[in-house]
């Protein structure tokens, strides 16, 4: 005899009752069948009381498990300084219990903006699932912290880095670096395929990240590919480094090995030794204080900056070259040059 039965196993969320069809040909096999759905769903938790602990977990797995290792373990340390939730239900969490997490940060602007942003991801997630009518992390009141000056360069110290003795693969990550404006983790990801030399067109489609435990490539820091012009003045230095360097990166350790995150490290140490060597300084005279590998980028960033003040490109064009997002690239970006401003022009407006 043939079983065709439809059982009961509850409500869910919205109050709807669960059912379920059970076919079975004997007694015997929908008895078993039955009691099996019983038991998946006794194993399935219910949403509508489950915990910060469990659903923030539960979270970071389902969009978080492809991230960088450095991302995930910011939001790993942001879920940390919000333990104290862990414990109860999602729905009985109010705006004032985030706004206290917050605040036990707010010596710390950075750590303080990225809880709150970890908390309003998270309840957001939770109003789209249905566990909860309203975000209670939306609006979340955090500290100014003061934004620290972007390092410019300077005309003599770019004059001094031409003058610097520089190894071919120092020197070529330094003009990848100026004529791109590239992650410097970007830049050590580099193949030669990446180039299209004949239609001059750099393909930007990865990176590599660089952290304690991992040297793995990833996707762009904003998971978008972006393809930039290569400027005329690179292609014979491109053209003969290829010729010189037939291996799979541009960029490697002295063994031909993938960069690291502490060879990287030296690399960089290295060029600044012998960049502030040429501009005059030595171990104990110290004249590119504030420079680092990203200083290009700032550079290149400001060169796009001015040129979108000229018309010649929009913004959203040159956000676009650095892998940014217009609004990022007008906030970050939108400071002065002092070499570049000709007060002397206001006397004849």
């Amino acid at each position: 005899m043939k079983y065709n039965k439809q059982i009961s196993l509850g409500y869910d969320i919205n109050g709807k009752r669960i059912r379920k069809w059970i076919h079975a040909n004997s007694l015997r096999e929908y008895e078993e069948k039955k009691e099996q759905l019983k038991l998946e769903h006794q194993l399935t938790p219910n949403m509508s009381d489950i915990t910060f602990g469990e659903y923030s977990k539960r979270w970071m797995t389902a969009y978080k498990a492809n991230r960088s290792t450095q991302t995930k373990n910011m939001y790993a340390n942001a879920l940390k300084k919000c333990a104290d939730l862990d414990r109860f239900p999602l729905k009985s969490i109010t705006k004032t219990n985030c706004q206290e997490l917050v605040n036990l940060t707010w010596k710390t602007p950075r750590i303080a903006k990225i809880v709150a942003d970890t908390l309003r991801q998270i309840f957001r997630t939770a109003v789209a699932d249905g566990i909860i009518l309203r975000n209670p992390a939306e609006n979340l009141v955090i500290p100014q912290g003061q934004h620290k000056a972007i390092r410019l360069l300077t005309t003599a110290e770019l004059d001094a880095l031409d003058r610097a003795e520089l190894d071919p693969q120092d020197r070529m990550f330094v003009m990848i670096l100026q004529n791109f404006g590239l992650r410097p983790a970007e830049a050590l990801a580099l193949q030669p395929s990446d180039f299209d030399i004949r239609r001059k067109v750099l393909h930007i489609t990865k990176a590599l990240e660089l952290t304690d435990k991992s040297d793995d490539v990833k996707s762009t820091k904003t998971g978008k590919n972006r393809d930039i012009p290569i400027p005329d003045v690179i292609i014979p230095h491109l053209a003969r480094y290829f010729r010189e360097n037939t291996g799979f990166l541009l960029f490697t350790k002295l063994d031909n090995t993938q960069h690291t995150k502490s060879s990287y490290t030296k690399m960089s140490a290295r060029i600044l030794k012998r960049w502030n060597e040429a501009l005059g300084g030595n171990k104990n005279l110290n004249l590119l204080a504030g420079v680092t590998m990203y200083s290009f980028r700032h550079r290149r960033a400001t060169d796009l900056y001015y040129l979108c003040q000229r018309g010649s490109i929009s913004t959203k064009q040159a956000a676009a070259l650095l892998g940014h997002s217009e609004e990022i690239f007008i906030r970050t970006y939108s400071h002065i040059d002092p070499e570049r401003e000709d007060l002397a022009a206001v006397t004849n407006l």
